[in-house]
């Protein structure tokens, strides 16, 4: 009966999403049926380098979360954790709402089923996103100096600045002396606030055994130097990727927009999408990309191609691959073995691999 509704429960899912595909797909091919002029010259070599890029920089997420379930000690193989991450990539940009509770709720469980712990799971799946979202911040403030839309002095103490609270973040989760201050502070803030903010068991915690939780669970993933090293370079190539796949689409239409214009609206795609508004940002990305282009002379309707492809590649298609995943691993993959190496093995990868 349990498996009967697993199963009710996870192919509701794929309908919604694949809904969500349906419903957004007419409205961008409409707007593509209104350019035939310019999708009918799209130079094909451009438009298999996005794609490519598009997938690479997705396959490189995944990678970046291999490597930290790998410091954590759980050896997964690379067709596991891709499978997951494609998949958890449809949930997250497709679902309205409850998009990105969803891929976690989805991967975490998934994980769980290749015997990983649970709290190592949701930990590395945590602070894939933290990483990522660190590195996007840090080559936009770099990107914005480089362009001159800031001084260069500005953007280096922007990202001194933050490579500092980062380190002093990272510093604190991993001291239990830390955590517990902290946590006691929280405690007493939350005790003067109304309880139908926090709760009615806000007194009853104890400062003490949370921190303590927290910490044995932060102390499950601690990447070494080397692989600090790698997690951070896979989290900047894949974020290159992508940005290069936008160049790519542009590029198909016959229009290549400056480099600096790309840029920004690159990153107004990717606020667009963290802001959840919509899923995988719909609309919102869309136009402000179109802003950007056409602000920085780009000809309206090489513009609305140029978005149009990129979105229909790196958001539809992405996602379209990620819903086959997923209805794979509901209804054709058998249960997957053991992958997890036995606990007493090193508790990280070989630091001699590379990224991809």
């Amino acid at each position: 009966m349990r498996g009967r509704t697993r199963a009710i429960v996870q192919w509701t899912v794929a309908v919604a999403g694949l809904g969500v595909l349906a419903w957004q797909l007419p409205a961008l091919v409409g707007e593509g049926g209104r350019l035939a002029g310019e999708l009918a010259d799209l130079r094909w070599g451009w438009i298999g380098l996005a794609v490519l890029l598009g997938i690479g920089a997705l396959v490189l997420y995944g990678e970046l979360h291999r490597r930290l379930l790998a410091a954590g000690g759980a050896r997964l193989s690379v067709r596991s954790v891709q499978a997951i991450n494609f998949a958890e990539n449809a949930l997250s940009t497709t679902l309205p709402a409850v998009g990105n509770a969803a891929g976690f709720v989805y991967a975490t469980y998934q994980l769980r089923r290749r015997h990983v712990e649970v709290a190592l799971a949701a930990w590395s799946l945590m602070l894939a996103g933290t990483v990522s979202t660190i590195v996007v911040i840090l080559l936009a403030v770099l990107g914005a100096g480089i362009t001159g839309r800031v001084p260069v002095l500005v953007a280096v103490l922007v990202v001194l600045g933050l490579l500092l609270a980062t380190w002093a973040c990272w510093r604190a989760v991993n001291s239990a002396p830390v955590l517990r201050r902290c946590l006691r502070w929280l405690v007493r803030l939350g005790r003067h606030l109304p309880a139908f903010l926090v709760g009615s068991r806000t007194s009853a915690v104890d400062p003490d055994s949370v921190s303590q939780r927290v910490s044995d669970r932060i102390g499950l993933l601690r990447p070494s130097g080397g692989g600090w090293v790698l997690i951070i370079g896979c989290a900047a190539l894949s974020w290159a990727m992508d940005f290069l796949s936008l160049y790519a689409s542009v590029a198909a239409v016959g229009h290549p927009a400056p480099w600096p214009a790309l840029a920004l609206g690159f990153v107004v795609v990717q606020i667009s999408i963290a802001l959840q508004l919509f899923p995988g940002g719909a609309g919102i990305a869309e136009a402000g990309l179109l802003g950007v282009l056409i602000a920085s002379g780009v000809p309206v309707a090489p513009a609305v191609a140029g978005t149009l492809v990129y979105r229909l590649i790196n958001w539809l298609g992405l996602a379209a691959i990620g819903w086959v995943v997923y209805a794979v691993q509901i209804h054709l993959m058998s249960p997957p073995q053991q992958q997890l190496r036995a606990r007493g093995s090193p508790s990280r990868e070989p630091e001699t691999g590379s990224c991809s």
